[in-house]
């Protein structure tokens, strides 16, 4: 007995003509975004299979279409988490919907955001978090309309990238302009783990260049970044790194983390040590984040515009979908000094 032949699907096609589904369907669909001759040879393709439509699948393939890749590299990033929402409220606007994928600090964020393009359909990726690169190379013929969000752009970029942030050098140097206008000399860093090329890196550097403004050479002694194995952007490892730091018995008044959740980490640390804060040593963090509001004390920080971050990140990319040009692709916002409780005049050691 014979048996009737599997139906040729789109991904048949795809294959066939060694292009992406998306492609497939928009010669089928007689879009614009595809040369005549692709589509005149994806056509004859799938007329010799005998490709039939799957009217079902084509309005999932629509809804694929319609849809944003956000790769968040931290997924236990409070901050990053706090721009979910106006992002996802950006994209609904533009008549999208998002999917979010979550991946480590260890994971290739640009190789995540081509997966996207093969497995999900997607429109366009905004990558959230990542690594801060001098050279934008690894993005060349990336298949997709992208942006970066919350990723600083390095001098070499050129036009073609896209990218929204906050002004990381001048929001650290808010931080110390604080400290020392409170009398603090002695302040320690709380950075990133050695291997990170990302913002921790940046405003480590920032850290060390507002010293510098204030006449403070930095010590080394009072810089403490995480080694290989550690989990970066939690409040464990900002404890482990308060603690790193205690260790070294090299007196400071003042600790300036790289970001809130670090930070917070830091001063359940010190309290542990049996350290009063602000009166004994003062904490700063980085990022705004609402938690951080209502802790005891409350945290002295940079707070980002997250709105504004989401607004411009889902403009930008869009007006890249379509193809419309980008007078400014390089957005970088100011972030605002929130003067917490944790913060108060050095003490004399």
């Amino acid at each position: 007995m014979s048996h009737p032949s599997p139906a040729v699907t789109i991904r048949d096609v795809a294959a066939a003509a060694q292009v992406g589904i998306t492609t497939v369907s928009r010669a089928l669909n007689n879009q614009s975004e595809i040369s005549p001759a692709t589509r005149e040879r994806i056509l004859k393709i799938a007329k010799d299979l005998h490709y039939q439509p799957n009217r079902h699948a084509q309005t999932l393939r629509a809804q694929h279409l319609n849809n944003i890749a956000v790769v968040m590299k931290g997924p236990s990033n409070p901050f990053f988490l706090s721009l979910i929402d106006p992002i996802e409220q950006a994209i609904r606007a533009h008549g999208y919907q998002m999917s979010l994928l979550r991946i480590t600090h260890k994971e290739d964020e640009v190789n995540i955001g081509r997966g996207a393009y093969q497995d999900s359909e997607a429109a366009g990726v905004l990558f959230l978090g990542g690594e801060a690169r001098e050279s934008t190379a690894i993005f060349n013929n990336f298949p997709l309309p992208f942006v970066l969000c919350t990723i600083p752009p390095a001098p070499a970029w050129d036009s073609s990238i896209a990218a929204v942030s906050v002004d990381e050098a001048h929001g650290i140097s808010q931080i110390v302009s604080h400290l020392t206008g409170l009398g603090h000399r002695q302040i320690a860093f709380l950075g990133p783990d050695q291997a990170e090329r990302s913002v921790g890196a940046i405003r480590e550097k920032a850290f060390i260049s507002a010293l510098k403004t204030h006449g403070i050479s930095a010590d080394e002694r009072l810089i403490v970044r995480g080694g290989e194995g550690d989990d970066p952007y939690s409040f464990s490892y900002g404890y482990e790194l308060a603690r790193r730091l205690l260790a070294r018995q090299v007196p400071f008044t003042a600790v300036v983390a790289i970001s809130d959740v670090i930070a917070l980490g830091a001063q359940k640390a010190l309290i542990d040590a049996g350290l009063e804060i602000p009166h004994q040593v003062s904490v700063t963090g980085f990022d705004g984040i609402q938690f951080a509001r209502y802790t005891n004390p409350a945290l002295t920080t940079i707070e980002q515009p997250i709105h504004e971050i989401a607004e411009n990140s889902c403009r930008l990319l869009f007006a890249k979908l379509k193809k419309q040009p980008l007078e400014n692709p390089q957005v970088l916002l100011q972030g605002k000094l929130l003067v917490g409780e944790s913060t108060g005049p050095a003490p004399h050691i």
